[in-house]
């Protein structure tokens, strides 16, 4: 995501918001962004605290390539956050993210698992395509939340469990 800086056109800027849980990982990407003028690392907020902070962006961005299983299929809740903070989202080809961000309308899907292709995807945005993404995560925000979701989890535990 740092490269895809190299990129973008002045209109774009990076934050990281990084919870530097593996040290040399986060140095490295310290190093990479201190190359780039228009990235920055900034501090983590608390959880509950997130949804507010993220409002402050036009987009969310996450690009993870599918190198095993659980990021092929990968739903995080990175994901879900930037729906809440009502964000455009920018997202790679993953199969489970890609399906929601069409279903809602609430962002762009690059071709491939590279910078240049998510690149290429948000150069073609303006201001109001951007601002058109982020009305449809607040509508999509009132269906991918806990208290929809949350009948259904707890129906399958209780499947599972043998306690419905």
């Amino acid at each position: 995501m740092i490269e895809m800086m190299d990129i973008l056109d002045d209109r774009f800027e990076l934050d990281l918001m990084l919870v530097p849980t593996d040290a040399t990982y986060f140095r490295r990407l310290e190093a990479m962004a201190s190359r780039r003028p228009r990235t920055r690392i900034v501090p983590p907020v608390p959880m509950q605290g997130l949804p507010r902070q993220l409002n402050r962006y036009d987009i969310g961005l996450f690009l993870l390539p599918p190198t095993n299983f659980n990021y092929r299929n990968a739903l995080p809740n990175k994901f879900f956050e930037f729906i809440q903070a009502r964000l455009a989202v920018a997202i790679g080809p993953s199969p489970e993210m890609a399906r929601l961000v069409r279903q809602y309308g609430c962002g762009v899907v690059s071709e491939r698992f590279d910078p240049g292709s998510l690149a290429r995807e948000l150069g073609k945005l303006d201001a109001a395509g951007i601002a058109s993404m982020k009305q449809r995560s607040h509508a999509a925000a009132r269906e991918l939340c806990f208290e929809k979701t949350a009948p259904v989890l707890l129906g399958m535990v209780d499947r599972l469990l043998g306690t419905a």
